[in-house]
């Protein structure tokens, strides 16, 4: 009784430990004014979702917020926060390694510091579809580009919307595309149990939740 006592107690204990992180006091979240360019002479938007998307940030010092109103600018790579006192778009004060956005019914995260690969740095952030011995992490990014219409002297700028997938296995960061191909490269030790199991559930590589459903059966093995 008593050892269950005492873990009931830790448990306790670490729950209170882990909501203390969260600041419940929006205007103490320190935030700098943003000088970047409005982009008013450009097609399209640089941030993943135009509107302001509730969510969850972690900081370096380990400090963390909830309730935060957030855009996610994919070109420039930057987080930034609605000041709730009044309602100016601003960058983080203390760099971001952590966030949560809560869009399409579900909660999706985002996160940095992993090792550097093509033009990508351990600051850029990656969406994290599934966390386990090897992880599934998908980049969503835009590039700016200048097109001349059919018939037009005058050029126009544009974003476009680009992705890429990723695995990390034993701190090593490798680009695949997402085919039953690389898939069966990726876990070539069981590649003969993942075959089975991509013909039987009808596995589209196109969709995120039948790659993450194949990283989720790999694990189970």
């Amino acid at each position: 009784m008593k050892i269950i006592n005492s873990t009931i107690l830790l448990l306790l204990l670490f729950a209170i430990r882990s909501e203390a992180q969260f600041i419940q006091n929006l205007p103490d979240l320190q935030g700098k004014p943003l000088t970047e360019n409005t982009y008013t002479d450009v097609s399209g938007t640089p941030f993943l979702l135009n509107d302001w998307v509730k969510g969850v940030v972690e900081q370096s010092n380990k400090i963390s917020y909830k309730n935060v109103d957030l855009k996610y600018n994919t070109y420039k790579d930057e987080l930034y926060f609605k000041n709730p006192k009044d309602g100016a778009m601003l960058s983080f004060s203390v760099p971001v390694t952590a966030f949560s956005l809560e869009f399409n019914g579900k909660i999706e995260s985002f996160r940095n510091a992993y090792p550097a690969v093509d033009n990508f740095t351990s600051k850029t952030y990656y969406q994290v579809l599934f966390d386990g011995e090897i992880k599934l992490l998908f980049k969503s990014f835009k590039t700016l580009i200048e097109v001349k219409p059919y018939n037009s002297t005058t050029t126009e700028k544009k974003f476009i919307d680009n992705s890429s997938y990723y695995v990390l296995k034993e701190n090593v960061m490798k680009k695949f595309k997402p085919s039953k191909k690389d898939i069966l490269e990726i876990f070539k030790s069981k590649s003969a149990e993942l075959d089975t199991f991509i013909k039987n559930e009808k596995i589209d590589f196109k969709q995120n939740q039948d790659l993450i459903k194949v990283f989720e059966y790999y694990s189970s093995l």
